[in-house]
């Protein structure tokens, strides 16, 4: 009777025990890129305080996305959780799962161009995967995009240095650079000791780029909450003010309206099948396109 009494008294502090969620932190001073990600973690655990109890993020010593992939698959830090664009070799990865919920919505796949000035100067304005296709772009090591591009017929350099790229850009070594448009503004901040950084004005790049929250497949609890918390969030529209909060300047900044929109393919989301598929544009004040973008 008296260890049924203590089974009994056990068991509700055992499941409302501080839950450990390990995040990447920024990878130099000035990096924006997890602001959002972070905080959309911390408004998931936050809506589901009350079923699981407490938590406690834990930021990771910044990395690469490279080594923080690699950290993830071998399990280094308590509930790790990074966000991706989905691949089918982390799907198939048994070490890896993901959150099946797109949690940028989708803003990721419109693409503007950090652009070598000497062609901004000279007037250059490309409407076509065809006329694209006789520049150089740029990447980081391992990113989904340097597939996509080279998929679409586009010339791809991979750099392990983020910092490098930009200099590279400016420097006339490669031609462009894409960001999501929601990232942007953010770059030119943090860069804004280089002198003729620039971007494209005429074409946006729109691909299908749905992102998740990976994790170690060991992580079936923080998975389930953040999962949860997630879905709550949006159901509730706390999800969309904080996504409205971190990328509506942004995404002012770059104009969409009047840009040439040019469609590209995603060959990595075969056998994807996403829980439902946002549409970020309607939380703008104003439309800025209507045009139907056909992946």
């Amino acid at each position: 009777m008296c260890c049924l009494w203590l089974f009994i008294f056990v068991q509700p502090l055992i499941a409302r025990a501080e839950l450990v969620v390990s995040h990447r932190s920024p990878y130099a001073p000035g990096d924006t890129h997890h602001v959002y990600s972070t905080a959309l973690l911390q408004l998931a655990l936050e809506k589901t305080r009350p079923e699981y109890g407490d938590y406690r993020l834990n930021p990771i010593p910044p990395r690469n996305y490279a080594r923080a992939l690699k950290a993830l698959v071998d399990n280094d830090y308590p509930n790790l959780v990074i966000e991706t664009s989905y691949e089918q070799a982390l799907t198939h990865n048994v070490s890896l799962t993901f959150i099946n919920f797109p949690m940028d919505l989708g803003v990721l796949g419109y693409r503007v161009c950090f652009m070598n000035p000497k062609l901004k100067a000279a007037g250059v304005k490309l409407d076509s995967l065809k006329a694209l296709s006789k520049y150089s772009f740029v990447h980081g090591v391992g990113w989904a995009d340097t597939l996509i591009f080279r998929h679409n017929g586009l010339k791809v350099r991979e750099i392990d240095n983020y910092d490098s790229i930009f200099l590279m850009v400016i420097g006339g070594r490669v031609d462009f650079f894409c960001r999501g448009i929601n990232e942007i503004l953010g770059e030119i901040e943090q860069f804004s000791q280089l002198n003729n950084l620039v971007i494209d004005d005429h074409f946006m790049l729109v691909y299908p780029l749905p992102r998740f929250f990976y994790l170690n497949s060991q992580s079936s609890v923080a998975k389930e909450r953040i999962e949860a918390g997630l879905k709550k969030a949006y159901a509730d529209g706390s999800l969309q003010v904080l996504w409205k909060a971190h990328y509506h300047t942004s995404l002012d900044y770059v104009r969409i309206k009047g840009r040439k929109i040019i469609a590209m393919k995603n060959p990595l989301l075969e056998g994807l099948h996403v829980s439902f598929t946002p549409d970020f544009m309607q939380l703008l004040e104003d439309q800025p396109f209507q045009e139907k973008v056909k992946p």
